[in-house]
């Protein structure tokens, strides 16, 4: 199924390119046949252009749209059948011809579908023309001859032969390069898969053709006789035919591409030139009326017209030469070799090449040169750039590794199970920020009618502030294991951290210890944010009292100790400053009343309320990112 769908697809693009190629060369032909005439036959043709090009363009169907398009405009002039189907015949191998040439012809060694993008294809392009021209121009005289309405040798040849080539070359290379500019598809030629003849068999038969070809216009010429022209038409027909069936032994590059900078310059140069011809030749047939001869008018017109093209292509294919050896190709060398390096994936490994690639027109004494040195130098310096980039982004993966490794053990050495007895209940919820900070709590039992919680905060982040976070919650759940207040917890402490604190780091902390039998609560505040308490009132209120100097910078500090009392239901939050300072898009704070009030307007247990405090902050965020550890421990006497 998939293959009659692909089948029919191309048979409609055949008879697409077929019908087009017709209309093209009617509405090209016709209204030249009525006001240009030359002879009975024949008559300015600018359609002649077509055949060859829609031949190199889109293959056999191309060639046979053009020569049926001419039947069709033969049989409107009124030619006789004879002329109708030798003009057919003709018209089909000069399009058939020059899509043979062109794909059999190489300057350069490749390949490509028809395009003037180079001197080379252009110079390919006029070999081409200049080759079906002088073959079509034997094919109708041969015709002619035989017919016996002109000589072999004669005037008329050579209009023919210029109407060919002018025409070709002024309105075909156009064709082609607006076809590439636009971008219309070309007939891709198929490699057959197995070869009966060589190919040279067939390249043989046409050099026999021009052979013959030449031989006998010498021999009319000289001789002004036409015998055996039909003999030698018939061979000359056959070689010809026998041409057409020479497959294509090559592979076609088929690398789209945008229009280059050498092929503008042709462009350029092509209508230029094609200005000259037609402006010569108008210039001509209003300077020539006197010459009451049509077929010497015509004939000194096309003359003139084909001088003039073969001098302008002349001296321009030596400027395009020039042009594209240095300074267009140069350029779109360098523009693809900076093009590939920009879709390089490993720019490093592939500097070298890219840098081969530029470094042959170094030696260029033009602007080509100096860009080509300055491109090569900033290939060289992006490529000593990305190894050092490479460098700190490889020191920056094993850095972050350990950052993942530290926040890990962070997160391990706070506890997960959370203590609920028939006298209290603890709950606690950690949040780490995307880098690791010093944020800890903690809460254990110090003998059977001791409870002690404690949460702190180092200052600065990374490895640093999480090593000082883990040797301070160490010293501080050694030091309670004594039996201490919490005061005399933090004296010791505070002294053991300042010892070689070079770093001068600190911890602001806060720490409480309650006797489960009685419900008192001794505290002591090291700089931290005031607890939240919940007791008789119904309501969440700032625990107050002396917020005493941070632990760690100084020796020999004395906290205060503080007491208060609980009752049964009483609740205490406790939590870090990355609730009260989180910011939202307006570089608001969060702060600490609105812990207070979503506290207060909620009924929830101590779980659920960490939890929705959590979802505040988050809503209040807007969807920034988190900059600093969220941390909370709520404790209810029961």
């Amino acid at each position: 199924m998939v293959f009659q769908i692909k089948n029919s697809n191309e048979n409609k693009r055949k008879m697409t390119v077929f019908i087009i190629c017709s209309l093209l060369f009617i509405v090209v032909a016709v209204p030249f046949r009525y006001f240009f005439p030359i002879f009975t036959i024949s008559e300015m043709r600018p359609a002649s252009a077509l055949p060859p090009v829609f031949g190199m363009m889109f293959g056999f169907w191309g060639a046979l749209g053009a020569a049926f398009g001419n039947l069709i405009s033969d049989i409107i002039a009124g030619y006789p059948l004879s002329i109708l189907i030798v003009g057919f015949l003709a018209q089909f191998l000069f399009g058939y011809i020059a899509y043979k040439l062109w794909y059999g012809i190489s300057l350069n060694g490749k390949f490509t579908f028809p395009r003037l993008d180079s001197v080379n294809n252009l110079l390919k392009f006029i070999i081409v023309i200049i080759i079906t021209s002088v073959t079509m121009t034997w094919l109708i005289c041969f015709i002619i001859g035989s017919l016996g309405f002109s000589d072999f040798s004669s005037l008329t040849s050579l209009i023919l032969l210029f109407n060919n080539f002018n025409f070709s070359m002024i309105i075909g290379a156009i064709i082609i390069s607006i076809a590439n500019v636009f971008g219309i598809k070309m007939h891709k030629p198929i490699k057959p898969k197995k070869m009966y003849l060589s190919g040279k068999i067939f390249d043989l038969s046409i050099i026999i053709s021009t052979i013959i070809g030449l031989v006998y216009t010498f021999y009319s010429f000289f001789y002004n006789q036409n015998y055996y022209i039909f003999n030698v038409g018939v061979i000359f027909y056959l070689l010809i035919i026998f041409y057409v069936f020479k497959p294509i032994e090559i592979d076609i590059i088929n690398k789209k591409t945008k229009v280059t900078l050498t092929e503008l310059f042709i462009l350029v140069f092509i209508n230029l030139g094609a200005v000259v011809a037609v402006s010569n030749g108008i210039e001509d047939f209003y300077s020539f009326q006197h010459i009451t001869n049509l077929v010497s008018f015509w004939l000194k017109i096309y003359n003139d017209m084909a001088i003039n093209i073969v001098i302008f292509y002349i001296f321009s294919i030596v400027i395009l030469w020039y042009i594209e050896k240095n300074i267009t190709t140069p350029i779109e060398s360098m523009s693809e070799a900076a093009e590939d390096y920009i879709q390089s994936e490993n720019k490093i490994m592939d500097s070298s090449s890219i840098i081969s690639q530029i470094n042959q027109f170094v030696d260029n004494s033009n602007e080509c040169g100096i860009l080509s040195r300055s491109l090569i130098r900033m290939i060289e310096y992006i490529k000593k750039y990305m190894k050092n980039l490479e460098k700190v982004t490889s020191e920056r993966e094993r850095i972050n590794t350990e950052l993942n490794i530290a926040a890990k053990i962070q997160e391990a050495a706070l506890p997960k199970e959370f203590l609920r007895t028939d006298d209290f209940e603890v709950y606690a919820l950690f949040e780490p920020a995307k880098e690791v900070g010093g944020d800890f709590y903690d809460f254990f039992l110090i003998d059977d009618d001791h409870l002690a919680i404690v949460i702190g905060d180092v200052s600065g982040k990374g490895i640093p502030a999480a090593l000082f976070m883990m040797v301070s919650k160490s010293l501080l759940k050694n030091e309670a294991k004594f039996g201490m207040k919490p005061n005399h917890i933090f004296n010791i402490v505070n002294n053991q951290l300042a010892v070689d604190n070079d770093e001068n780091m600190f911890l602001t902390a806060w720490m409480g210890i309650l006797e489960l039998s009685t419900g008192k609560l001794e505290f002591t505040n090291a700089g931290h944010n005031p607890p939240l308490i919940k007791n008789n009132s119904q309501k969440y209120e700032f625990l107050k009292s002396r917020a005493n100097f941070v632990l760690g910078p100084m020796e020999n500090i004395n906290y205060d100790n503080n007491e208060l009392q609980l009752t049964k239901g009483d609740k205490i939050l406790l939590y870090t400053d990355g609730i009260s300072e989180s910011i939202n898009k307006d570089k608001e704070f969060f702060g600490e009343e609105k812990i207070a009030n979503i506290l207060n307007n909620s009924n929830l247990d101590i779980k659920e309320s960490l939890i929705k405090i959590k979802n505040g902050v988050d809503n209040f965020a807007e969807g920034l990112e988190q900059f600093d550890d969220i941390t909370m421990l709520i404790l209810k006497y029961k």
